[in-house]
Formats: C-alpha cells, structure tokens, sequence
C-alpha cells in the first residue's frame, strides 16, 4: 500500500499544473517516445498548449458574458432550481481527491494491453482528460469507502471511454478530413455523445419530411444571406438573448459582439491545435505500425481538435437558448444550466460527425442528450456535494452539480451500476 501511496502522490504532483502546463510536459514525452524531432517536438507541444490557452480564453469570455442575461432570466420569469451549477469546477474536486490517480495509472497499462491483443484501438495518450475518471473515483470512493472499488470503477469506466472511441473514430475522421490514426475519447464527454447519436440518427433518417431536410451550413449562408454568417449569426443571438433577459440596450449589443468574437476565434483556436497535433499523430502511427504490425492503432486526443467543422459553431449558437430553456422546463431537472452550458460546443462537434453536418438533425439529438445531462446533473446532486464536503466545500451553501462532468451520461451509468451492484 505505500507504493500505491507514493505513486498517488507522484501523479498528485503531476496534475497540480494548469492544463495549458501539463499538456506540454504530456506532448513533449509523447513526441520523443514515438521520435520526432526535438524540435518538432517543442513547436508542437507549445503550439497544442497555444491552441488550449486560445480556446479557454474565448470559452471563459462567454461564460462571464451568459452570467449576467440568466441571472436576469431566473429573477424575471421566476424559475427556482435547488442545485447550483459549478461547470467545470468539478475538475478541482477531480483532482482534489486522492482515489483517482492510481486507478488511471493502472489503466494506461490496462490499455496498452488491451491495444496488444487488438481489444481496443486507442491509445490512451490523452491523459489530461482521465480527470473526468478521476472525478468518478472520488465519488464513487466517498459512497463506497472503498480505495480499492474506486479503482475498479476508473478502470471499467475508461474501458467503456475507448471503445466508444473506437467506434466513433471513423465518423469524425470522415467529417473533419482528419488523418487516420486519431481517436477521441475525453472520459466520455465527446465520442460517447456520438455513439448515443449513431441510433438517433438512424430513426431520424427514416422519418418522413425530416429524412429529406438538409440544414447545413453552407444552405444557412445561401438561404439567409449576411444572417447566415457564423459571426453575424452570433451577434444577432447575443443580442435576442440579452433582449429577452432585458439587461439593457448596450449590455445586448455588447453580448451579440463577445458571441460573435468568440465563434469566429473558436475554429481558428482548434486549427492551431491540430497543427500541433499532426507530427505526433504520423510518427506514432508509423512505429505502432510497425511494431504492431498492424495499422488500426489509434492515438487519443483532444476532442477541441475537431471543433472547426462549418456546421459545429451554427449548431452550438443555436442550442445555447435550447439548452438553457431545456433545463429550465424539463421536468426532473433541479440545475439551471449556466456555466455547464459552453460544452455544447463539444457536444455539437461529436454529434455533428454523425448528422453529417445536417444542422437540424444535430439540434433534434443535442436536444435529447441536453435531457441525458440535465437528468444526470440532478441525480448526481448528492454524491457530488458530499465529495465536496470531503474537501471543505459548506454544504449548506446548498447541492452542487453540474454537465461535465458529474451529470455526463457515461459516468452516471458507471456509478449507477456500481452502486447497484456494491450496495452503496
């Protein structure tokens, strides 16, 4: 139990770093493994972390600026929710607690087995985003009181994570003429979403009239001229929105420019991203190849990565209003979506690999797996306050909650059935 220990707090250590940090320590070991070029491998690592720091940057920009409209919606229309919704504060909680960091350790050696005997094609280099797994083991680790449970329940978890990946792979190499050899698994916050859409799809494509809309965004841009562009469409829903919250004339116009700014930067961000992804992606994929001897091995990203597709801005605009009134109606949902709000942008990529790029379709799905979130974000309420409380959180600040990632699907599945099972 000491060397468990010891590697908790080695790996403990490691994570403390901002993302932006991490990123570039976990990319240049990865580059030097697979052998780029020294400097390859620094350009490319610092370019990932320059794409990241872009992409938060523009991120917190809209959350700071959708604060003030619902806040001002919840005091006007009289909506009361009990749950406050923290966003991607869990990631403190995710890394705060100390179940977690054994258990992702002992499935990256898991996966390379797996890899081995051709049970999964992804490698799980992508080790920033285990924090979702991370996230599950403490809670699951409060409930149970089991260290050893915890683990288990990383390990399964991530298993599921990656093979979701390896089915969702093709898809979004396809619609975003990606080189093969990526994978996207982010702790089931993105190619999960996409293998919930694979059915979805499937019915939508055989109802009549909605089987023969094609809403993309090249037929938005003909069809409704200057309105159809990705920034002009931005400003204008900035500035519904904030009508519609009556925070004031120049607080409107001031949102519909930040939107506007924010999805313009956006794909420009996930560009500079993949730039610094591709050296590594081709000299991994060459020596697992040969090694290997076979040329299916994937190389976990990113999901910012595949963000850049024309179809993916249009959507998430369109479904922040939805979303957010989703989770203000839905029966069941006791969070009103604020700051979880900004992972439609991821959600709208991942379903938006398996539409094809048809918009109307992306909007019909996102609209349901919104549900999946706002019910997950409910029922993992009292789980996630207690794992706070372990860390200091005031309960009776009230129950916290949110999205990404304690309301996300694939991890409310994992615990539920842990819980089911282990009695806890």
């Amino acid at each position: 139990m000491d060397l468990v220990v010891t590697i908790t707090n080695i790996l403990s250590a490691f994570f403390k770093f901002d993302s932006t940090v991490t990123i570039v320590g976990i990319i240049l070991i990865v580059s030097l493994l697979v052998r780029v070029p020294l400097k390859k491998a620094i350009a490319g690592a610092l370019k990932v972390s320059i794409g990241l720091t872009g992409l938060f940057l523009v991120v917190n920009l809209i959350q700071e600026a959708m604060i003030k409209p619902i806040t001002s919606m919840v005091a006007l229309y009289g909506f009361n929710k009990s749950i406050i919704d923290i966003g991607w504060g869990s990631v403190g909680y995710a890394f705060g607690n100390t179940y977690g960091y054994f258990g992702v350790l002992v499935f990256l050696i898991v996966d390379v087995i797996l890899v081995t005997v051709r049970f999964t094609q992804t490698l799980y280099v992508d080790v920033f985003n285990t924090w979702r797994a991370m996230l599950l083991a403490g809670l699951v680790g409060v409930a149970s009181g089991s260290f050893w449970l915890a683990t288990l329940a990383v390990v399964v978890f991530l298993i599921i994570d990656v093979k979701a990946a390896d089915i969702a792979a093709p898809y979004i190499e396809k619609i975003n003429n990606f080189p093969p050899g990526g994978s996207w698994p982010h702790g089931t916050h993105f190619s999960f979403q996409a293998c919930i859409a694979i059915p979805i799809e499937w019915c939508l494509r055989r109802i009549p009239v909605i089987k023969n809309i094609q809403f993309n965004a090249e037929t938005i841009e003909e069809k409704f001229g200057v309105l159809g562009e990705t920034t002009v469409m931005g400003a204008v829903l900035g500035i519904i929105i904030g009508a519609f919250s009556q925070i004031g004339i120049m607080p409107s116009l001031l949102l519909g420019v930040k939107m506007a700014a924010a999805f313009l930067l956006l794909p420009r961000m996930a560009a500079i991203l993949v730039e610094g992804w591709f050296p590594i992606i081709k000299s991994a994929r060459s020596i697992l190849v040969s090694k290997l001897n076979r040329d299916d091995v994937r190389i976990a990203l990113d999901c910012s990565t595949v963000i850049g597709h024309s179809a993916v801005i249009p959507t998430a605009l369109i479904m922040y209003p939805i979303a957010l009134l989703i989770s203000l109606i839905l029966p069941g949902c006791q969070m009103i979506a604020s700051v979880s709000l900004i992972i439609i942008l991821w959600e709208s990529a991942a379903v938006n690999a398996i539409t094809e790029g048809n918009i109307l379709h992306n909007l019909i799905i996102l609209s349901l797996i919104v549900c999946l979130f706002c019910w997950g974000a409910t029922f993992m309420a009292d789980s996630m306050t207690h794992l706070a409380q372990t860390m200091g959180y005031d309960a009776s600040k009230g129950l916290i909650s949110n999205w990404d990632a304690a309301g996300t699907p694939g991890l409310v599945l994992v615990y539920k059935v842990f819980s089911w099972i282990f009695g806890f």
